[in-house]
């Protein structure tokens, strides 16, 4: 919502917002959230006054990039982002003039710019604030793509994916990666009141479902049930020797990770 104090005067201050958020990557439809206009002109005309030139809009999301990025999933950086993708990940569709658009949008900026990195996309990562104060800060990488939409699908990531996602079957080699990618997403690495650490996935019931039989299959722990929240399901394991298996299987020769999760966990490795 607009800041409080200020009014429809278009001053110093607001117009060095306006600045910082469009540098920042924000589009003037969601600068104008956050100020007391209505239209677009008020954030283009600013940026004239103070010589930023203007981005070219959603031309700017389709410079070169690995559109073919998931075309094959044969690597464990591919693994994980899909992972990731399949938790944290949006698929909006086509308008009539435009490409699907593909983003990654977390409260980790280090997981944002990964993203960004590993597809190689030419405009900034967007950092989105908070709309409330029930909201975090959020940093979205985004791209559009008819391609890379159409090869996320095989994978249920597509358009309204929350109640519908699952675990892909991908070579042995890879499914450590691609579940921490997921881990890193929707998981949960915390510690009781007694110290002792807790893991656990959330989500959909047919990816928590799959996660937790293949965890259970691979590793042997234990045989613990899903829970309900609304219409999330979730499970975790506490036991010492259940945390660790998975923690030892999901770090096992990984290099894309967050490191707030793997800080925590790292006394199981």
């Amino acid at each position: 919502m607009p800041h409080p104090a200020w009014n429809k005067r278009l001053n110093l201050e607001v117009e060095s917002f306006i600045i910082k958020q469009y540098r920042d990557g924000l589009s003037a439809g969601e600068i104008l959230k956050a100020i007391p206009f209505k239209t677009k002109k008020t954030v283009y005309d600013a940026l004239e006054r103070h010589g930023i030139p203007r981005r070219a809009g959603c031309a700017d999301y389709k410079k070169s990039f690995n559109e073919a990025a998931f075309a094959a999933i044969d690597t464990p950086e591919k693994a994980y982002w899909l992972g990731l993708l399949i938790t944290d990940g949006y698929v909006i569709e086509a308008n009539r003039t435009g490409s699907p658009v593909v983003g990654l949008q977390m409260i980790d900026r280090e997981a944002a710019e990964g993203f960004h990195n590993f597809l190689g996309l030419q405009h900034p990562v967007l950092r989105m604030e908070p709309r409330g104060e029930q909201h975090h800060l959020m940093y979205r990488a985004v791209c559009r793509s008819q391609r890379m939409a159409h090869d996320l699908a095989r994978f249920g990531v597509i358009p309204r994916k929350s109640h519908s996602t699952f675990l892909p079957l991908l070579t042995n080699d890879l499914m450590s990666h691609l579940i921490r990618g997921i881990f890193d997403g929707d998981g949960t690495a915390s510690r009781r009141s007694d110290r002792q650490l807790l893991i656990g996935f959330c989500g959909s019931e047919r990816l928590v479902a799959e996660v937790r039989m293949w965890l259970i299959c691979q590793l042997g722990v234990s045989d613990n049930r899903i829970h309900e929240n609304g219409s999330i399901r979730y499970v975790q394991w506490s036991h010492r020797g259940d945390v660790q298996r998975i923690a030892q299987y999901l770090y096992k020769d990984a290099k894309q990770y967050l490191k707030r999760k793997f800080a925590l966990l790292q006394e199981c490795l």
